[in-house]
């Protein structure tokens, strides 16, 4: 049994770079047309990957659907942009691995190069520029040929947002209460005195000056201010359920026929 890898497997699997940060899906395999053996991956990064980069396959490490790359994050998503629709020239190979930090590609080995498992674009290494680029379509067999299409992979963050804060403050009002209060007058009251009574009260009858007094009293007002518990308030959370439509553009293959130059 043999221990090579399949390309397609690559077109399968998750990019990571080098510390182990996610990137996003293999979008492009490119192989050295000489050898077969890949030599470039375009991965997609970025939000929804709508992003993408071309990195060399020097150092990687595929395990299961895991590709590791031999490079960080950040050199990755500053990489040079060429389109991924051509082949890579050898200019624009040498521009690539100079901003890797790399003076060619290394030998790649181990992957099954077989015609079963071409990736959908195909470019030449320097070496093997002068040969051009493989077919965009590659044949699993002499009549018949795989399509490809993109499609778009849409995954939810949750991010903070927004800091809510639960405080209070004090404010002053006036407040009026009326409070009903009693208070003593002075009332002169006359009575007029009988004949017996009169007689009785002959030794009082002289006249002259006499002074009388009454204390008065009267209700006064007393306020005072005292802090009583009156509410609780406490701060929480709902979650509302929102759509969001999220769009991109995706591409695909078509296929057509071309029979003694008329296309079908």
């Amino acid at each position: 049994m043999s221990d090579k890898k399949s390309i397609r497997d690559l077109f399968d699997a998750t990019a990571y770079d080098k510390a182990g940060d996610k990137l996003g899906d293999v979008k492009e395999v490119f192989v050295d047309d000489r050898t077969g053996q890949p030599t470039f991956v375009e991965v997609g990064h970025g939000l929804f990957g709508m992003s993408s980069s071309l990195v060399p396959m020097r150092g990687h490490r595929l395990e299961g659907d895991q590709l590791t790359l031999a490079f960080d994050k950040d050199r990755i998503k500053d990489a040079p942009d060429f389109d991924a629709d051509k082949a890579l020239t050898p200019e624009e190979e040498r521009e690539i691995y100079a901003h890797y930090g790399v003076d060619t590609a290394a030998e790649v080995q181990g992957y099954d190069a077989g015609r079963e498992t071409a990736p959908r674009h195909a470019a030449g290494t320097e070496a093997a520029a002068t040969t051009g680029a493989a077919d965009r379509g590659e044949t699993v067999s002499d009549d018949t040929m795989i399509r490809s299409e993109e499609r778009l992979n849409v995954s939810k963050d949750r991010v903070a947002t927004e800091t809510a804060r639960l405080r209070k403050y004090v404010v002053t009002d006036t407040e009026t209460v009326e409070v009903p209060v009693t208070r003593e007058e002075v009332r002169l009251e006359r009575e007029p005195i009988s004949a017996e009574e009169a007689a009785r009260m002959k030794d009082a009858g002289e006249i002259g000056e006499e002074t009388a007094e009454v204390t008065l009293h009267e209700e006064r007002v007393n306020v005072e201010k005292e802090t009583v518990p009156v509410e609780k308030v406490r701060l929480s959370k709902e979650q509302i359920q929102d759509t969001e439509t999220v769009s991109g553009e995706v591409r695909k293959e078509r296929f057509e026929t071309d029979v003694d130059g008329e296309r079908k």
